[in-house]
């Protein structure tokens, strides 16, 4: 597996560490992919939390049931925005692609996300 890495220089420690990650996925016989939110904002999907995340746009109130229930006039047009007409247009990035081709070979045998994306 081919890694390529911009924006900042490799250092030693990171190949090292590089070369090990790859070692032990090859040599797994059941390999487990965790991820989270941050693998699909490369994607246009923004996390909740950090620069540009959901919570930096919307108040996070507005996420819970009761806050539904009292306004569903307001949230239902956010919920839309957010994972229909943003998510609709985003596309698979490199990182879905190869866990992909692990789950194809495979390698991959589960992955467990804590995602929203509802790509998969």
């Amino acid at each position: 597996m081919n890694i390529v890495m911009e924006a900042s220089p490799v250092t030693q420690e990171i190949q090292d560490n590089i070369k090990e990650a790859a070692h032990l996925i090859k040599g797994a016989r059941y390999l487990t992919a965790f991820t989270g939110a941050g693998i699909s904002v490369e994607s246009g999907i923004p996390p909740f939390r950090g620069e540009g995340g959901l919570w930096s746009k919307y108040d996070p109130a507005m996420f819970e049931l009761g806050y539904f229930r009292k306004h569903p006039e307001i949230v239902w047009p956010m919920l839309k925005e957010i994972f229909y007409d943003s998510f609709a247009s985003a596309k698979p990035n490199e990182a879905h692609y190869v866990l992909a081709r692990m789950e194809q070979r495979g390698m991959l045998k589960m992955l467990i996300t804590q995602n929203i994306d509802s790509v998969l």
